[in-house]
């Protein structure tokens, strides 16, 4: 198989990845009351249990899974990885949905900021098509940024959260590629199935010690399905797209494509929540493909 093939089905897999995570504030609105715990226990266990008929039914990936398990690289990648889980969804909770969306897809400036503190070299039209992306985003989220509202230290945390979310998704893309060219990372559903079986554990502990709301919530036949379409179209599908993804494109470029999420997460919010764009959402996106094109053409493998 071609390098070309490899990038390609790498490309293709994280645009999923952020098409599918763009769903997640739709199904976040339709569980009022819900706590970030609770929804994270339930799309984290509906996740598990997706994938769990694999691993009992398949010997080879059972094996492959029990093997993995015995190494640290799974479980160092699975930390972060549930971090930046938790922290955004909180975030999602404590500041508004398209401010905190814009701060999660900062995720490759920290990437850059890496390299520029190790003194690797960072091409110009990777530094430039980085700026147009967050530029693009900007203008996409700029009716939200521009309120003369007074911001309160409840929002104010809700922002450090998600840039808290952005910084661990960068660190778990590095691992992964540093670990992938070093040829023992595990493979990506290994790394999912830990990540979504430790999640919901973490999860439900905080739910049942941290928060009082947890308990006793209703679940009919539609709280069933919107979980089902959280943990399953927008946690274990964009998960491990995004994983498959670090394995096969440069770091830069892998947390690059989340800064179409916001997009995404317009587009889907329009069409099951009536939420028309604004006509900043154009230009914005002009701006996102120029950057990612400029990126994707000039960039290293870290």
């Amino acid at each position: 198989m071609t390098q070309s093939n490899l990038d390609g089905k790498g490309l293709m897999a994280a645009l999923c990845a952020t098409a599918t995570w763009g769903m997640v504030g739709v199904f976040v609105r339709w569980l009022p009351g819900w706590s970030p715990f609770a929804i994270l226990a339930g799309r984290f266990l509906v996740a598990t249990t997706v994938m769990l008929p694999i691993f009992l039914l398949v010997p080879s990936i059972q094996h492959n899974l029990t093997r993995s398990l015995r190494t640290p690289p799974i479980w160092w990648l699975s930390l972060p990885a549930i971090g930046s889980y938790i922290l955004g969804t909180t975030a999602f909770q404590m500041a508004p949905i398209g401010e905190v969306t814009l701060l999660f897809t900062t995720s490759p400036l920290f990437i850059i900021a890496y390299k520029y503190v190790v003194r690797l070299h960072i091409k110009r039209d990777e530094g430039v098509g980085m700026l147009i992306a967050m530029a693009g985003v900007s203008l996409i989220l700029l009716p939200q940024l521009s309120s003369d509202k007074f911001v309160s230290w409840h929002t104010m945390t809700g922002y450090l959260l998600a840039l808290g979310a952005a910084g661990l998704l960068a660190l778990y893309t590095f691992w992964f590629n540093k670990f992938t060219n070093q040829s023992i990372a595990p493979k990506s559903i290994n790394v999912v199935f830990l990540t979504c079986l430790l999640g919901s554990v973490l999860s439900l502990l905080c739910a049942i010690f941290f928060t009082k709301s947890s308990i006793g919530i209703g679940v009919d036949k539609q709280v069933i399905f919107i979980l089902s379409g959280l943990g399953i179209l927008s946690t274990a599908l964009p998960f491990f797209c995004y994983t498959v993804a670090a394995q096969r494109l440069p770091v830069v470029l892998t947390t690059a494509i989340v800064l179409l999420e916001p997009m995404f997460a317009v587009l889907f919010a329009s069409i099951a929540l009536q939420e028309i764009p604004s006509p900043w959402f154009g230009m914005g996106s002009i701006l996102v493909f120029w950057g990612l094109l400029s990126i994707a053409r000039n960039t290293d493998r870290l």
